[in-house]
């Protein structure tokens, strides 16, 4: 307020100025009245293009007030329509029990939440070791080439893909496919699915954070005698940890929130995940491996089947299960921008 309300001052000081100058001018009398008139003119253009910036600049300031207060406003609808929608059906038990322990359909939701957790962090410990690994190599092992080219072309294709494609491709791989390796519709099927989805975030975020650790740190560890190894373990990445670790967190919040691949590749369990080995002949070894050849819940899926079968299942627990994966959501995004505020106070 005091810089705007200073520049104000500044402005009206400098127009009361020319404006004074300009009345100077013309009361003035010129032995060539050219030259008069030519700067009686100049400064009169320099009023006039001061107001059009005065009036560009307020005209812009409104549209992008406008533009932010649209915004909000949409925001606000959107969540405060899910929220009156999910309140008859938020509840703790909702929430703390898994749909089997019910005779009804969609009466609660543990077993989805608990699923969709072990999804989000499960793909999220696959694609962290890879998506590094080949940040690491683009920026500190591999020379400038095609090759470095069209990988990078690759990743940036791979995060450009639609989701539901990435869930066919799940889908015809790793549910028909492979299905005497992941179990066919399973929690291992899942997770590498979203692993693929999530990698080019990870992987693009370590980039950027290993472009940020100074040039300087580095040379200095190799004038001091360090391996590329040891300077890569010992500076870069301690440097670059911030970075990382706030890629590895929205990973985290887009492999939570992501319907279409889940979908596709996970199916859906009504009970809690649990750990057991049972025989199955058409699975490698002749067993099955719970829960990882298991189908498995999650939330995306809860919202799903509460619309497709609005006559068996309350649309208000549709609107309940889809306001608890938002919590979730913005509970991981607000992590991940702490961790982006924590290392700028650094």
């Amino acid at each position: 307020m005091k810089d705007s309300n200073s520049e104000e001052t500044m402005d009206h000081r400098s127009e009361g100025l020319l404006s004074g100058i300009v009345g100077r001018l013309k009361s003035k009398t010129y032995s060539n009245p050219v030259t008069g008139l030519f700067k009686i003119t100049k400064v009169s253009e320099i009023l006039t293009r001061r107001s059009i910036l005065k009036l560009e600049s307020a005209f812009f300031r409104f549209l992008s007030y406008g533009a932010a207060a649209l915004t909000a406003f949409a925001l606000i609808f959107i969540l405060g329509n899910i929220f009156v929608e999910a309140l008859p059906s938020l509840s703790l038990e909702y929430m703390l029990t898994s749909e089997s322990d019910h005779m009804e359909l969609g009466a609660g939701i543990a077993n989805a939440i608990v699923g969709s957790l072990i999804l989000s962090v499960g793909s999220t410990f696959l694609a962290t070791p890879l998506a590094v690994g080949a940040a690491i190599y683009m920026k500190r092992y591999a020379k400038e080439g095609r090759l470095t080219n069209a990988f990078g072309i690759f990743i940036d294709v791979l995060s450009g893909t639609p989701s539901i494609v990435l869930g066919i491709f799940g889908l015809l791989l790793l549910v028909f496919i492979l299905r005497a390796y992941t179990g066919g519709f399973s929690l291992i099927a899942g997770i590498i699915a979203l692993a693929i989805l999530i990698l080019p975030v990870i992987e693009r975020a370590t980039e950027n954070a290993i472009d940020s650790v100074p040039k300087e740190l580095e040379e200095a560890s190799y004038a001091l005698g360090a391996t590329r190894y040891d300077t890569i373990s010992s500076i870069t990445l301690p440097y670059a940890l911030g970075g990382i670790l706030t890629g590895v967190v929205i990973g985290v919040g887009r492999a939570a929130e992501e319907s279409a691949v889940v979908v596709l590749t996970a199916g859906y369990s009504q009970f809690m995940p649990e750990f057991k080995v049972a025989t199955k002949p058409e699975n490698i070894w002749g067993l099955k491996f719970y829960p990882f050849q298991d189908l498995v819940g999650s939330l995306p899926m809860c919202v799903y089947r509460s619309f497709e079968f609005p006559s068996m299942i309350s649309p208000s627990k549709g609107f309940a299960a889809a306001l608890v994966l938002i919590v979730i959501v913005m509970v991981v995004n607000a992590t991940a921008r702490f961790i982006v505020w924590k290392r700028r106070i650094n």
